[in-house]
């Protein structure tokens, strides 16, 4: 996929990322969900580090044909997919930590208003993956190595848009659960599930732009 069409991608998710972000946290603070709040809390994050994905796009487009880098351009991509790699790992322990400290210490859920904005969220978020795509995380480089052929900046910001998704959906399961048959505290259990789960993509994330940044080779 070209960097133009990755950028104009983006460039979209971060609008619709920031509006939803704006009303669920607004709605979850109103209606006291830990689930819902955490979800709009880490859709501010991922505008963030989809912010970075932009703005890297920009840069690589414009020193693209400059002779003042030695290395590709490109690797300003991969820069960047490793920043918001961390950003999406630090996502993950501030879901975990908000979760444990909800679950120590409960509070009653409007679970009508959360289920719908939480539900609002999740839509989105679907919109999203599709604009994005799955098939476009690589480039046709030929002349790279296979850790090069990926592009880790749109990869990252794929993957924040799907742990988006992933909390919307645990937000909404966990919400129901407790409405339907007050298991109430599914609300930051959830959480912590997918706090965890988050903090494994970041990982592999971090683990595969470095090994980029770092110029390996296998043998």
């Amino acid at each position: 996929m070209l960097h133009s069409e990755a950028k104009n991608k983006t460039l979209l998710v971060i609008i619709l990322t920031l509006i939803t972000m704006f009303a669920e946290i607004f709605f979850g603070l109103i209606t006291r969900s830990m689930a819902l709040t955490a979800d709009g809390w880490h859709m501010g994050t991922h505008a963030f580090a989809l912010s970075i994905t932009f703005f890297a796009y920009v840069l690589t487009q414009k020193f693209s044909k400059s002779d003042k880098f030695y290395i590709s351009s490109d690797k300003i991509g991969t820069l960047a997919g490793f920043v918001s790699s961390i950003l999406l790992g630090v996502t993950g322990v501030w879901i975990i930590f908000e979760s444990v400290m909800r679950f120590l210490n409960p509070l009653s859920i409007n679970f009508n208003d959360a289920i719908l904005v939480a539900f609002i969220g999740l839509v989105v978020n679907l919109i999203c993956v599709l604009i994005m795509g799955v098939k476009s995380h690589s480039h046709n480089h030929h002349t790279h190595s296979h850790h090069e052929h990926k592009d880790y900046n749109f990869l990252a910001a794929y993957m924040h848009i799907l742990a988006d998704a992933l909390t919307s959906f645990f937000a909404i399961f966990a919400l129901l659960a407790g409405k339907y048959f007050g298991y109430t505290s599914l609300d930051p259990i959830v959480g912590i599930l997918g706090g965890i789960m988050i903090c494994i993509w970041a990982y592999n994330l971090v683990k595969s732009t470095t090994l980029v940044l770092l110029d390996y080779r296998e043998k």
